[in-house]
């Protein structure tokens, strides 16, 4: 007897649905944010390293570029086949001269 649980078909989506692509752009942007952060807190070779303002710079950017990336993405859609067919300034872009005939 076979049960079949899920869906086992392996799809690659596309970037704007996989968490791949934001994500290590979020986390190559913190670690940026982090490394400058800490350098610039300690305020020369006589302090001691301020990794605590490291820390806090790489969760700040980490979790702001992969918000603001989300939204972004969720805001994007395709626009329907129907609105690049008309006249006027509906013409069709494939075609931006052809006068539309019914």
């Amino acid at each position: 007897m076979e049960f079949l649980v899920g869906n086992n078909s392996q799809k690659k989506q596309p970037w704007s649905q996989s968490i791949k692509g934001p994500l290590s752009f979020s986390l190559l942007l913190g670690l940026v944010a982090g490394v400058v952060g800490t350098i610039s807190s300690t305020g020369g070779s006589q302090n001691p390293i301020r990794l605590d303002i490291g820390l806090v710079c790489f969760g700040v950017a980490f979790v702001v570029s992969l918000l603001i990336i989300s939204v972004l993405t969720m805001a994007g859609k395709e626009n329907d086949s129907e609105l690049g067919k008309g006249t006027g300034v509906n013409r069709s872009s494939a075609n931006p001269n052809k006068k539309f005939e019914d």
